[in-house]
């Protein structure tokens, strides 16, 4: 089974279009990522890697967050708020974080003052994540394209990002992936939830490693019941979901959650959440 995301077809798709001053109105012409044709990943085949049974040891608690921070918003025409945002983090303290519409990670771990504390990865597409330096070790990182938008709503391609982080003390291993879905909301973008949704799939079960903790955080635009968080659904239990937009940010883990926790919008139009995993 091929894993690589990277590899796409390209194929020309003619966009709405554009009028410059006093000429003709002109074709946008948008290169296009077409899936590839490649054997999908069975349910089956994925547990049997990513719910690998492991050796008992001592339970590991792991407190994950997931934030659309609005950037457009909250730090281009509110410059920051305040930091309202970043004290919602520095309070909450988790050990990991995945966050979107994040365009400078550097400058939210510096507000908060953060800096010192959580080592930052500037992921594409407005992802980001962070953790505690103290505490993990970046055993590797890698992203994958994996959703365009819909034409009448688009504004980019969407991915995931993931880190695979070493817990220095136990050696145990979390496999974080954060996203940011394609618009419109529910629609699963230009190729439909399915198929973002295998695309998320593959990209775990070509980059997890058997025995890891997976935890997968973002903000999907998509709501609970649509195409992609059903076909999610199939592959890794979602264990938590917000209350923003009716519902488009979610967790997902084979990990048992302990907790969740609302910590409000600081600011944004989507909540920071909080879950609380055993690894």
């Amino acid at each position: 089974m091929g894993c690589s995301l990277s590899s796409k077809k390209a194929v020309g798709a003619v966009e709405p279009t554009i009028r410059a001053s006093g000429g003709p109105a002109q074709p946008i012409l948008l290169v296009v990522a077409k899936p590839e044709e490649k054997a999908p990943i069975s349910a089956n085949e994925f547990k049997e890697q990513i719910f690998a049974t492991k050796p008992q040891t001592v339970p590991l608690q792991v407190k994950a967050l997931t934030y659309n921070l609005q950037w457009w918003s909250l730090y281009d025409q509110r410059h920051g708020n305040n930091g309202s945002a970043t004290a919602l983090i520095a309070a909450a303290a988790p050990d990991v974080m995945g966050m979107q519409e994040c365009n400078d990670v550097t400058r939210v771990m510096i507000e908060g003052a953060l800096n010192a504390e959580y080592t930052a990865v500037q992921g594409p597409h407005a992802l980001a994540v962070a953790f505690k330096t103290a505490d993990w070790e970046l055993a590797g990182e890698g992203h994958d394209v994996v959703a365009i938008d819909q034409a009448d709503q688009f504004f980019s391609s969407r991915s995931v990002m993931w880190v695979r982080l070493v817990h220095k003390e136990s050696k145990k291993t979390v496999f974080f992936i954060n996203h940011h879905g394609p618009l419109r909301i529910n629609s699963g973008g230009r190729h439909g939830g399915p198929v973002t949704a295998e695309n998320i799939v593959r990209s775990i079960h070509c980059n997890a490693m058997p025995g890891d903790g997976v935890i997968m955080v973002g903000t999907f635009n998509a709501q609970i019941g649509s195409q992609t968080i059903r076909e999610l659904e199939c592959y890794l239990p979602r264990t938590s979901t917000g209350v923003a937009q009716d519902g488009v940010d979610h967790f997902f883990s084979q990990l048992h959650m302990l907790g969740e926790e609302n910590l409000g919008n600081g600011g944004s139009d989507h909540d920071a959440l909080v879950a609380t995993f055993v690894a």
